[in-house]
């Protein structure tokens, strides 16, 4: 399933194209076209294969999906794995999804895959419907456009996540419980995730910004270092927060190390408190015929207040070394 937009200085923006106005149109240089495929059929393979004369590796990697960012340069045309980005969804904060991109980009010519919807090609073909002037600057300026629309729905998505890590790390020093170990761990797995995704794309877009591919004009260029500038600060933004994450994890445990210490401490103090006591009762609870103590009428009392005073001395000791 294909949706084409077909662009001529003469007759103006058509939508909608069919697959033969998209075959003569890719013989006219003077036209510019776009074609959006999604969930791939025969139809569209034997479309890619013979009108645009894609090599069958470029179409195998179309119809599969890719784990990596890739770009690579063919005798007519260029091919671009990246990656959109997008929250999971309502109940799933911080959750990110990464949705899978192939461009191709021809003379006169885009061609755009992906599985899923993707949002930033919605508002690319919105502007295209209004005949945005970016029209006029060829099929490198649309790629552009898409892969700068792209990257600009990154920073709302990076500063949830950012959100969401500072908000953990208040909760660790507030009153850290498992529940928060298990927030660490999850948003360690999410940075990992998209430092995977942010990383190699600003490789590849600082390949094309240098001026290694003959279909990205040279004065167009600079308009893709913006978007590896972009992308620099978010990986930047991602690495700061997985930094925090890695930081998070150490002061967990020595909160709850902490946490420990001040329990044992506190039962040691009591321990230690209620060992003479409990010699002291000890003695007096002997079953031996002559004791003194034990026919004096102010023997019970005159042990329980010796009792209380060791108890007393003591803990003004342990206050005075700062033990508790």
């Amino acid at each position: 399933m294909f949706e084409a937009f077909i662009y001529h200085p003469e007759k103006g923006l058509q939508a909608d194209a069919t697959a033969q106005q998209v075959a003569e149109a890719l013989k006219d240089p003077r036209a510019l076209m776009w074609l959006d495929l999604t969930d791939l059929d025969d139809a569209d393979v034997d479309l890619l294969t013979t009108v645009f004369n894609l090599h069958p590796l470029t179409v195998e990697d179309l119809i599969m999906p890719n784990a990596r960012t890739k770009v690579e340069k063919f005798t007519d045309y260029m091919f671009l794995v990246m990656f959109a980005l997008e929250p999971h969804g309502a109940g799933q904060r911080g959750k990110v999804k990464t949705l899978e991109l192939d461009c191709c980009l021809g003379r006169n010519y885009l061609i755009t895959c992906h599985t899923q919807p993707v949002m930033p090609l919605s508002v690319c073909k919105e502007r295209v419907k209004k005949q945005s002037p970016v029209l006029l600057q060829g099929a490198d300026m649309l790629l552009y456009s898409i892969l700068d629309s792209c990257v600009d729905s990154y920073f709302p998505v990076i500063s949830d996540f950012d959100n969401l890590v500072d908000e953990m790390s208040d909760e660790l020093f507030r009153d850290p419980t498992q529940e928060t170990l298990k927030k660490i761990y999850h948003l360690k797995n999410d940075v990992l995730s998209l430092r995977r995704t942010i990383g190699p794309q600003a490789d590849v877009i600082s390949l094309i910004q240098r001026g290694d591919f003959e279909l990205i004009s040279p004065s167009n260029t600079i308009y893709f270092r913006n978007i590896y500038d972009n992308l620099i600060r978010l990986n930047d933004i991602v690495g700061t927060s997985r930094e925090i994450i890695t930081g998070a994890m150490e002061a967990y445990v020595s909160v709850v190390s902490n946490r420990l210490n001040e329990i044992m401490k506190t039962l040691t103090v009591i321990t230690t408190i209620m060992m003479p006591l409990t010699l002291i009762a000890s003695i007096y609870g002997m079953n031996f015929k002559h004791m003194p103590e034990l026919d004096h009428p102010l023997g019970y009392y005159s042990v329980l207040g010796f009792m209380v005073l060791v108890g007393i001395l003591m803990v003004a000791y342990f206050k005075r070394k700062s033990w508790f």
